[in-house]
C-alpha cells in the first residue's frame, strides 16, 4: 500500500496542512503512522480516508481526486511575436493542471472537444477557442522549431 507525507495528503484532500495534522492527532486519518521522517498517510485506492467526526458540520474534504482536462490552445501573441524573428517560438500552449508546455506540433489518441467561449476573459489568459483533452488520453508533443523539443 502506497503511503504519502502531510503536504502530499494536503494537495489530495484540498484542506490546509494543519487541518490533516489535527485530524491525525484526534485519530481521525485511517492509518496514518509515524516514523522518523514525519507522519505517513496510506492511500485508499488514490485518496486517504477521513473518519467522521462525532459532532459538528460534515468535513469540506475532497472525496475523490479531481481529474481536470488538458486544455491546447494557441498564443496569438506569440504568432504576432515571431512575425518579426528569424527564429520562431512555439505557438501551441499546453496546459496539464498547473504545468504549462509550448509546442510547435501536438498528437493526442483519444477524445477531445473544442471549445468556443467569447466571454471568456479569465481562463487560460483569456482565449476564446481551446480544445479539451480527457485526463486519461495519451499527448505527444513536437517541437522541430526550437530543435530541443518542447518548452516548459
Amino acid at each position: 500500500m502506497k503511503s504519502i507525507g502531510i503536504l502530499e495528503a494536503s494537495r489530495l484532500l484540498e484542506i490546509s496542512r494543519q487541518r490533516i495534522q489535527q485530524l491525525i492527532y484526534a485519530n481521525r486519518v485511517k492509518g496514518a503512522y509515524k516514523t522518523k521522517k514525519g507522519w505517513q498517510i496510506p492511500l485508499y485506492g488514490d485518496m486517504p480516508r477521513i473518519i467522521r467526526g462525532k459532532r459538528g458540520s460534515q468535513g469540506r474534504w475532497r472525496v475523490k481526486r479531481r481529474v481536470k482536462p488538458t486544455i491546447i490552445h494557441v498564443n496569438k501573441h506569440i504568432i504576432g511575436a515571431n512575425h518579426h524573428k528569424e527564429v520562431k517560438d512555439p505557438v501551441i500552449v499546453v496546459r496539464k493542471g498547473s504545468k504549462v508546455t509550448y509546442c510547435s506540433q501536438v498528437y493526442f489518441e483519444g477524445r477531445c472537444q473544442i471549445v468556443y467561449r467569447p466571454e471568456n476573459k479569465n481562463l487560460n489568459g483569456g482565449a476564446k477557442v481551446w480544445m479539451e483533452v480527457d485526463a486519461t488520453t495519451k499527448i505527444f508533443m513536437e517541437s522541430p522549431i526550437s530543435q530541443n523539443g518542447c518548452s516548459g
